[in-house]
């Protein structure tokens, strides 16, 4: 069994800047960068002062905004199943022939903690 401090950074830190994080961390690859989606090159309508009223931004603009923030999710989803998945390795299997939906596997390791616990404090155990 792995050592579990090892996934540690990603599983407590998800905002950290990417050199603190391990890079094998769930066998990924380094997030992609987004900067071929930025907003050079499109002009963009500033707002006047302080009247609150917001400038118009290009379609150009939106839609680019609108991939880079659609990516940065799928990107997310990914992570967090790429998780659970691995959250499913260290439960116990219990012949089931389909896999454990994601509310299934934090019940189950919730379930298989408390179990692990109580098998450490009760008293003929060591």
């Amino acid at each position: 069994m792995e050592n579990p401090e090892h996934y540690s950074a990603c599983l407590y830190f998800p905002a950290a800047a990417p050199e603190i994080l391990p890079q094998d961390c769930w066998s990924s690859s380094p997030a992609p960068s987004y900067d071929s989606l930025s907003d050079e090159g499109f002009p963009q309508v500033s707002s006047p002062g302080r009247s609150g009223v917001r400038g118009k931004v290009s379609p150009q603009v939106q839609r680019r905004r609108r991939l880079a923030a659609n990516a940065r999710e799928r990107r997310r989803m990914q992570n967090l199943n790429q998780a659970f998945d691995r959250l499913r390795t260290f439960l116990p299997q219990l012949g089931q022939d389909r896999q454990l939906s994601k509310f299934e596997t934090l019940q189950m390791a919730q379930t298989y903690i408390s179990a692990l616990y109580d098998l450490l404090d009760t008293p003929g155990s060591r």
